[in-house]
């Protein structure tokens, strides 16, 4: 991508994280719709529970770029979330990582980390590694986080 065509994105010029994203697509599936954002499990599960939390408010780059009320929601949001994917995957560590190079829309990358990992003790990236789940164990873990991220909705009223 060059300079051009990332200043376009960051303008929200077709921003693939902008307005109804796909339930499904070849790179997540939905887990849940939450408060400000919507949360995705990736396609990639080389880091088991990998998911991704997109900002469904409007298009912003960067957190100065969101109201205060704003940026709480979606801090709540992602704190739902990482209490959901560490309950569910139950990991040794986790990463929470908001980068935005590739696409410069908010969004949290929820990345769980076992000492057994490919890049225990470094960063993810580059990813050397593309894990996918077998059909019946992706869905098992969708319905645990749903039920997750339901659980603690409700003990948050």
């Amino acid at each position: 991508m060059n300079a051009d065509q990332w200043d376009q994105l960051r303008r929200g010029v077709e921003c693939p994280f902008d307005s109804r994203r796909a339930d499904a697509s070849d790179e997540w599936d939905l887990v849940s719709r939450l408060s400000a954002s919507s949360l995705y499990l990736t396609k990639n599960q080389t880091y088991r529970g990998h998911c991704v939390l997109v900002l469904d408010l409007r298009h912003a780059v960067r957190p100065d770029q969101l109201s205060t009320e704003e940026w709480a929601t979606f801090c709540a949001d992602l704190h739902k979330v990482e209490t959901a994917v560490t309950r569910v995957v139950k990991p040794d560590h986790i990463n929470v990582a908001s980068l935005g190079n590739v696409v410069p829309h908010l969004h949290w990358h929820v990345i769980p980390r076992y000492t057994t990992d490919p890049r225990w003790g470094a960063p993810i990236w580059p990813e050397e590694a593309r894990t996918e789940l077998a059909r019946d164990e992706r869905e098992r873990l969708l319905r645990a986080l749903r039920e997750a991220i339901a659980d603690s909705a409700l003990a948050q009223r």
